[in-house]
This record gives structure tokens, sequence and C-alpha cells, in this order.
């Protein structure tokens, strides 16, 4: 078995499965075409068995002979060099081989340096390979951390449409709100001069507004704090026209000496 071949082949789809053969099992290669004539050029490490190759690719001829069968590898790659550099012409058609390969590998060629082709082809390519190979194996990776990502920002998004919906869902009831209490407020003032002062009225007649209330809150008619300050049946305001704060006459001495007095 060699672990070396070049091919004359009609011309190989971009996606052909055998380059996928050729990245799983480890096999470097360069399809390349020379005016109007498609080859392929592939070698491994180890001596390879290529039966799967004629399943996958229409070979028209196997360039493995020039005066003498080619049983190198260094005799193939001169081979191929042979016919890039006659026609000066060529275009890599797909490779998983180093950028400028062929140009750097007539370099190492003509150094001829012990053990300098080997460390070429195998040293760097394997790292190339495995490189490749890491690269392939992050793509789905990465496509999910940028589908992770677009999802994030559209959750993103949403949220900031709520938020806006939500603030100005918030600016509306402010307004609601300060226009209740500005409402409050005007017409707490309009009733404001129905209360007067305890200074204005006279004992007697505290004594009489103390008495009333006592009573209507035990009979259960209303209670003390809105038979002052509110309006309507059973109120002060019905009975006098006017109100009273509550917290104000309570705290008196007069109403806490009839309270006790009444037994409250």
């Amino acid at each position: 078995m060699k672990n070396a071949f070049f091919f004359q082949t009609k011309q190989i789809p971009d996606h052909a499965y055998i380059f996928d053969q050729f990245k799983q099992r480890t096999i470097f290669f360069s399809c390349f075409q020379v005016d109007q004539k498609y080859y392929l050029f592939f070698y491994s490490q180890k001596p390879m068995e290529i039966d799967f190759l004629y399943q996958a690719v229409d070979v028209i001829q196997e360039l493995d002979s020039k005066k003498r069968k080619i049983r190198s590898l260094r005799g193939f790659l001169l081979y191929a060099l042979e016919i890039i550099d006659n026609e000066k012409d060529y275009e890599i058609l797909s490779t998983n081989l180093q950028p400028f390969f062929w140009r750097k590998v007539e370099n190492i060629l003509r150094q001829n340096k012990k053990g300098g082709l080997q460390e070429f082809l195998f040293g760097s390519q394997l790292n190339h390979s495995d490189s490749q190979n890491d690269l392939e194996e992050k793509i789905p990776i990465l496509q999910n951390q940028l589908n992770s990502l677009q999802q994030k920002v559209i959750g993103l998004e949403t949220k900031v449409e709520n938020q806006k919906y939500v603030r100005r869902g918030q600016t509306k009831a402010s307004e609601d709100i300060k226009s209740i209490q500005e409402e409050d407020s005007q017409a707490k003032a309009q009733t404001e001069h129905n209360f007067i002062t305890l200074g204005k009225i006279s004992e007697q007649e505290k004594v009489e507004i103390i008495k009333l209330g006592f009573q209507l809150n035990q009979d259960e008619k209303i209670s003390l704090k809105k038979y002052y300050e509110e309006k309507g049946e059973f109120t002060l305001f019905e009975w006098k026209g006017y109100q009273i704060k509550y917290d104000t006459i309570r705290k008196t001495k007069l109403y806490q000496q009839l309270k006790f007095g009444l037994g409250r």
C-alpha cells in the first residue's frame, strides 16, 4: 500500500462526499484545475486503501509513472508540481492543506533538508488539520450561542417595550391621581370655611353639642367623628350649620368631663 496518490479525474463538485471522507480519515488532499483538466492529489502519514475513492470519483487515469513507477511521496509531489509549473495557471478547487501549499512545498524540495519535508507535510499539516477539525466542531457550538444571543436580544426588546407600556400606564395613573388630589383639595377648600374654632362657641353651646353627640353615638345613629366633621343626617352641620374638628374637641377638658360624667 502507498501513502500518496495522484489522479486525473473528471470535475468533482465542491461539496463532494469524498472530501468529507478525506477529512474523517486524516488524509491531506488538494483538488486543482490546470488547463481545463482536473487533478486530485492526496497523501497520508500511513499507507492507505483507496477503494472508497473509485466509488465517489470518476477517475480518468492514475498518474503514478514517469520514466519509471513513482513510489515515494517526494516523487508524487514533484510530478504534481511539474504539471502546475508547466502551465503556470492553476486553480485550487478544494483542499485541507495550508494556504500556498504548492509554492511552499516547492521551496522545501529545493532545500533538500533531511527531515524538512516530513516536518512540513505532517508537523504543521497535522496542526492545521487539527485546527480545522476544532473549528468544524466549534461551528455548531457558536451557532447555538448565536441563536441563544438572538433570543436574549428579542427578550430584551420585548422587555423594553413592556417597560415602555408600563411607564405609559404609570404616567397616566400618576396624572389621574394628581387630578383626584387636586379635586379633593378644591373640595376641601370649599368646605373648610364650614369648620369653626372652639373659641367662637360659648361654653353652654359646647355642652349641648357634646351631649347630643354622645347621645346619638350611644343610640348607634352616627359615629362621633362623622357627627362633628361630616354633613348629613344626625350631624352637627345639620343641626348648627357648621362643623368642628373631632380631634380638637375630644382633647378638651370639658369633653373629657362630660364623657366620664355620662359614664362613657
